[in-house]
């Protein structure tokens, strides 16, 4: 598979996660759906750890891909990158103790409090992730 196709791959992990976020979201806040929440939530876990697999599996294989932008635009790639990596290394943990907590089924409060904080992380993580591929591939 070529480098592009294989980050386009890789990349629809965490489109895919994203959207599975905020709909796990929506469901918990608005229609009060545990059951459609959980899986979602699930679902977006699931396809972020495969966009992870994907992502170490393409580093691995084909290397860093470099910014090729102006220096201006570099500034601001590198001011979107160094907090999307920070955050994604914190998200990772979180998530799994979000999960946890959530299936021990009598955590809900601390499952709800952490969530508060959690979501909105991960939520920019992923964004900032798809802006991240943009600056990268999205020329030409």
């Amino acid at each position: 598979m070529a480098q592009s196709h294989f980050m386009l791959f890789s990349s629809s992990f965490i489109i895919a996660s994203g959207v599975s976020l905020i709909a796990g979201y929506y469901f918990i806040r608005f229609r009060k759906d545990m059951i459609l929440h959980r899986n979602f939530m699930i679902s977006a876990s699931v396809l972020a750890i495969l966009f992870l697999i994907t992502y170490v599996t393409r580093w691995t294989l084909y290397g860093v891909t470099p910014f090729e932008g102006s220096n201006a635009l570099r500034v601001v790639y590198f001011s979107i990158l160094v907090p999307h990596v920070i955050l994604a290394s914190l998200v990772v943990p979180s998530a799994a103790w979000l999960i946890h907590l959530a299936l021990r089924r009598k955590d809900y409060v601390k499952h709800k409090r952490l969530a508060r904080w959690v979501f909105p992380v991960w939520v920019f993580v992923a964004a900032s992730g798809w802006i991240i591929y943009y600056m990268l591939h999205g020329r030409g």
